[in-house]
């Protein structure tokens, strides 16, 4: 009989098939060091690379990975795909082009000690001065807007129990899917705990976040405000 594991990890992949082979082999060595019992659940987001025949090996090779494909594209429908096909009690989402694999370890630490709610990584010292004052602006949009004091909305690993994921039902399919989450942990009254986290180099590729997504999620925070969320 196949254990269930402890942690499901949900990584999208979006057109990154020059570093996905390293970005999958480095999660078990990590994981299991920290005596993890875990599955990984990839999700090729609208890809157009070479990104879903690599995934596909890489669950060829190892029974702890799975694919669910997400062909329509979106950060928050692949999470939410990914999320929906996870077996483990506890799940976890998190940017596969930036995290350490040792982050989610210690990070799953934190949210076992803390007992309940949302445990997520705060991103620090990125040394990228227009993003992160685009970031400031966008975490004090959801302060006033939606109450959530966290510093870094969109920061990721997020941990949390399937139980609560089901509860909270966040139901964004685009970039809005962290606000959304958050907002909604905000309204129930579950606490967020926090890691701090230095260093955000990419594995490789590049990243598709521009002025104009950016743009478009300040939008639609207010947007998501107006329908009541």
């Amino acid at each position: 009989m196949t254990r269930t594991p402890e942690l499901s990890i949900v990584l999208p992949f979006r057109n990154q098939a020059d570093h996905v082979e390293r970005v999958l082999a480095a999660y078990p060595p990590a994981l299991e060091a920290a005596g993890i019992s875990f599955e990984i659940v990839a999700v090729p987001n609208a890809c157009t690379d070479e990104t879903p025949a690599k995934v596909a090996q890489a669950a060829a090779a190892d029974p702890r990975v799975r694919v669910v494909g997400n062909p329509a594209g979106g950060w928050g429908r692949s999470v939410r795909m990914g999320l929906a096909a996870a077996t483990a009690p506890v799940v976890c989402y998190t940017n596969s082009a930036r995290t350490d694999p040792v982050t989610v370890a210690a990070l799953f630490d934190l949210y076992r000690k803390a007992g309940r709610g949302i445990a997520k990584a705060v991103r620090s010292a990125r040394g990228a001065p227009v993003r992160e004052l685009g970031s400031w602006a966008y975490n004090l949009e959801a302060r006033l807007l939606f109450g959530v004091r966290c510093p870094d909305i969109n920061g990721t690993p997020k941990i949390l129990s399937r139980e609560l994921l089901d509860r909270l039902a966040p139901a964004q399919d685009g970039d809005l899917f962290d606000l959304d989450l958050l907002a909604r942990a905000v309204q129930t009254g579950e606490p967020v705990t926090e890691l701090a986290v230095t260093g955000f180099r990419r594995h490789g590729g590049i990243s598709t976040t521009t002025y104009l997504s950016a743009l478009r999620m300040y939008a639609g925070a207010i947007r998501l405000r107006m329908m009541g969320a």
